[in-house]
């Protein structure tokens, strides 16, 4: 594009939207007008993008592209969701119009989880779209586990799921059997007007209502999570697993010094490592990987139903896994001193890190050692045990990764796991945190860089081949943050006193690094990476490559857990095919239409695994809080509404509401800017973070809910 003047340039760019038609990204534009991005054009092409959208012409969309503002569709179809805080919202899919937000009295008759049709709503410029339901397109059908009730008169089904802010009327013949106080399993029958109960039916009884057993089960039976395999993908993992298919000659590394390191509970062992010193100072990072392709047959019985499942599903007293046991913890897994089928990625990297070349192969493994993280903790730190020489040049190369990562665009978010121990009833006894660690970060590190370069070895493929579009792939994504959240999480942290950049529509990474870094050894840490974090979006499965925001990553794929991952198994069989040489057109069309479904299919289970996942372990969280019903903790404000705030305890870790009846009598006005309740009387402030003592007034297990009630300010300023 020869040098024009700002205003030809945007009647230029204004153009090739009205063309278009369709959302479009900066490298797409720059494409079609010619501008290299190596050029000095491409920063003024796309300072005037940026201008365009400050003025309102253009609008960004969640998948890093621009499009023409007010061709947004004025009603929409989308997936119905209920958050814990009551807050509710339409996934659409669609990149121009993502999410849009639905009030309580604007829903109508939609239950979490239906298909339904949405109405766009006059909104202010800048705000969240929002809209009303106007048609249920598809109930979800979705079993709605809880407790039969009995107030004299009806009988109810009281929902164990806060995504149900109401319960379900059950006719006396729609019993099932069940008795007032059973722990239930209902389907949904009918519900005519948002002014009525919608009603169901009682398909299942669990048990009494509050056994350990019972209130577990409800977990398994709600999200339809399996505890068995069909007969004939029994019969043909047990088929594969005396008989492994192979696709060429596998290289032998079974006398290489090669270790796995998992938590203490692991199976299943997907991954193992090593690591050669060579003579001209680099080295070689060996990644192998449990070569699950060679076991699963495509479109077998056994590979439709990891398809169906997607993922291994771990809950607090147990694991619901992808593939059976046969396969997963046994002939796949990594177990030390067997040979195992692997599939392995060697990386060159220079003394800082740098990546000069590498090597994709399937090969035969001999693990050496099983070690734990704390096991490999604790060697790091006293330079003692078993493969200490290895474990320490591996975490040498993991840090310098991981430097590189940050660097380059990676966020340094700092995030707490939670865990319970259980007693031989399944019993919760304690709860605790679990953070980074060396060991941790060690293991992340080195899978990220296989994950990475197997994807960047697919697009080099695609370039090579001179495949349009690139060869198909199934990708990890990570769109950029959500304007409006980010917007507010920005505020929020400029609240606190910190510094933050102008604010200009987006952050970098490195900004909201340098953020972290702010805070990083302060008390606000915490409730600093919890803002950022929520404000950023959903990474998924994606047949289209818009690159990995947080990991500041181009190319990424999920390749390194095909035990528990079918997106994996993609990607390992992908490889396979592309290595023995270019698809012909017609495979690559019949791949890319395969690839659609799958992402989104994929996509979907992994989001049913983290909510079950969470409904777990909150079953876990009220089960415990429930032996200490009338006791008093501090805590952290982990939420806040405006009917109350959120808290955390320490000691237990048990998370519930403190309603705004049993805070300090005021009025109290919500300030969505600061997340905070402020008292209008007396002034006391309520805000995200903060530190209370509570008492814990009330154990709903039906519900999964906890109640507290405001005792006074913490007695210590930062949780322990």
């Amino acid at each position: 594009m020869n040098r024009k003047s700002p205003q030809h340039l945007r009647s230029h760019i204004l153009q090739l939207f009205a063309q278009r038609g369709e959302p479009l990204l900066l490298h797409d534009i720059a494409r079609a007008l010619g501008v290299s991005s190596e050029s000095d054009d491409y920063e003024r092409l796309r300072e005037t993008v940026l201008q365009l959208v400050e003025e309102g012409v253009l609008v960004r969309t969640r998948r890093r592209r621009f499009a023409l503002a007010g061709t947004e569709h004025s009603s929409s179809i989308g997936r119905f969701v209920v958050e814990r805080d009551g807050a509710s919202y339409v996934e659409t899919g669609d990149p121009k119009l993502p999410r849009i937000a639905i009030r309580r009295r604007d829903s109508g008759t939609a239950l979490h989880g239906d298909r339904v049709e949405v109405r766009l709503l006059p909104t202010p410029p800048r705000k969240q779209p929002r809209g009303e339901v106007v048609r249920i397109v598809e109930r979800s059908g979705t079993p709605i586990p809880g407790k039969l009730d009995f107030d004299g008169s009806f009988f109810f089904l009281v929902p164990d799921d806060e995504v149900y802010p109401f319960d379900f009327l059950v006719a006396a013949d729609r019993l099932g059997g069940a008795k007032p106080g059973d722990k239930v399993i209902g389907r949904f029958v009918r519900w005519t007007s948002p002014h009525h109960n919608p009603e169901a039916e009682i398909v299942e009884i669990v048990g009494r209502a509050g056994s350990v057993r019972s209130e577990f089960e409800s977990v398994y039976r709600e999200f339809r999570l399996p505890r068995s395999y069909p007969p004939p993908a029994v019969a043909v993992a047990r088929s594969t697993a005396s008989s492994p298919m192979t696709s060429g000659r596998r290289e032998d590394f079974r006398a290489w010094e090669i270790v796995t390191i998992d938590p203490p509970d692991a199976k299943d062992f997907d991954d193992a490592l090593s690591l050669e010193t060579l003579p001209n100072g680099n080295v070689v990072l060996g990644v192998h990987i449990a070569d699950v392709s060679a076991y699963v047959p495509p479109d077998s019985p056994l590979d439709r139903e990891a398809l169906d499942r997607a993922t291994s599903v771990y809950l607090v007293d147990g694991v619901v896994p992808m593939l059976p046991d046969i396969l997963s913890t046994d002939v796949c897994s990594l177990v030390p001193d067997r040979d195992r089928c692997a599939y392995s990625v060697l990386m060159e990297f220079t003394p800082d890190g740098k990546r000069l070349g590498y090597r994709i192969t399937e090969s035969t493994i001999r693990s050496k050692r099983r070690f734990t993280y704390e096991e490999v903790e604790g060697i790091l730190a006293t330079g003692r045990g078993d493969h200490a020489g290895l474990l320490a040049e591996l975490d040498a190369l993991a840090r310098r990764l991981r430097q590189r990562r940050f660097e380059s665009g990676g966020i340094d978010f700092s995030t707490l796991e939670l865990r319970f121990e259980l007693d031989e009833m399944a019993q919760p006894v304690r709860a605790y945190l679990k953070g980074s660690t060396r060991a941790t970060q060690l293991v992340e590190e080195c899978m990220l860089a296989a994950n990475r370069c197997v994807t960047e070895h697919v697009t080099m493929l695609g370039k090579q081949w001179r495949i349009r579009g690139g060869l198909p792939f199934l990708y990890r994504v990570h769109d950029e943050p959500d304007a409006e959240k980010l917007r507010m999480a920005v505020a929020f942290v400029r609240s606190l006193g910190l510094e933050v950049p102008p604010h200009r529509g987006q952050l970098s990474a490195r900004e909201i690094n340098r953020i972290l870094a702010q805070v990083a050894d302060r008390p606000e840490a915490a409730v600093v990476n919890m803002v950022l974090l929520r404000s950023m979006a959903k990474a998924h499965y994606s047949p289209e490559n818009i690159g990995h925001y947080g990991l500041g990553f181009s190319d990424y794929t999920h390749f390194t857990s095909p035990i528990r991952r079918y997106p994996d198994l993609v990607v390992h069989r992908l490889l396979k095919e592309y290595a023995r040489g270019k698809p012909s057109p017609q495979r690559v069309a019949q791949l890319r239409d395969e690839l659609e479904p799958i992402a989104a299919h994929c996509s979907e289970r992994e989001r049913t695994a983290v909510e079950a996942e969470r409904a777990s372990q909150k079953v876990a969280q009220v089960l415990l809080a429930r032996k200490h019903e009338g006791a008093e903790f501090d805590g952290t404000i982990t939420g806040v509404t405006d009917f109350g705030v959120f808290v955390m305890c320490d000691d237990i870790y048990a998370e519930g509401l403190c309603p705004v009846r049993w805070l300090p009598r005021d009025r109290y006005v919500f300030d969505e800017h600061r997340y905070a309740l402020v008292g209008r009387h007396h002034g006391q402030i309520f805000q995200l973070g903060g530190r209370v003592r509570v008492r814990i007034e009330e154990v709903h297990l039906s519900r999964r809910q906890i109640d507290f009630r405001y005792v006074g300010s913490a007695s210590s300023l930062t949780r322990p």
